[in-house]
């Protein structure tokens, strides 16, 4: 016979809530002190750049935090568990890539003002274009 505190696989227990919605709290909170403290952002230029005031590191830091998906965090443990430790071999190369992103990239999309690689296709098209290599 089971004990009365002992909860079922896959439920939520008062602690879950807490601590679920005390996360949700503190990030809306950190959305709104940062959007009543600068005005929110004017344009939409001010949105894709942030007001171009940050450096190229902590841009990169972001993006590679976004390129990280939910499913490689919930899965990388289980790799180690089944493959070893050989696994960390991955996190060298995402310091590896946050490295050159931050140093080779980022500065050439910061100077020609891109924001998306999709500019970057289209900034490239155009150069075909005016060297006569594509025709319209």
């Amino acid at each position: 016979m089971a004990s009365s505190s002992h909860q079922e696989i896959g439920t939520f227990g008062v602690w879950d809530y807490l601590v679920f919605a005390g996360m949700l709290f503190i990030s809306a909170a950190i959305g709104v002190y940062y959007a009543f403290r600068r005005g929110g952002q004017q344009t939409p230029k001010d949105f894709m750049m942030g007001g171009r005031k940050m450096t190229a590191m902590p841009v990169a830091l972001s993006l590679t935090a976004s390129f990280i998906s939910a499913i490689a965090v919930l899965g990388t443990p289980s790799e180690v568990y089944r493959f070893g430790a050989i696994l960390s071999i991955w996190a060298f190369s995402y310091v590896l890539v946050v490295i050159i992103t931050a140093e080779v990239f980022l500065p050439v999309f910061y100077k020609l003002e891109i924001t998306s690689t999709h500019e970057v296709r289209r900034h490239l098209c155009t150069l075909r274009f005016f060297l006569g290599l594509r025709k319209v």
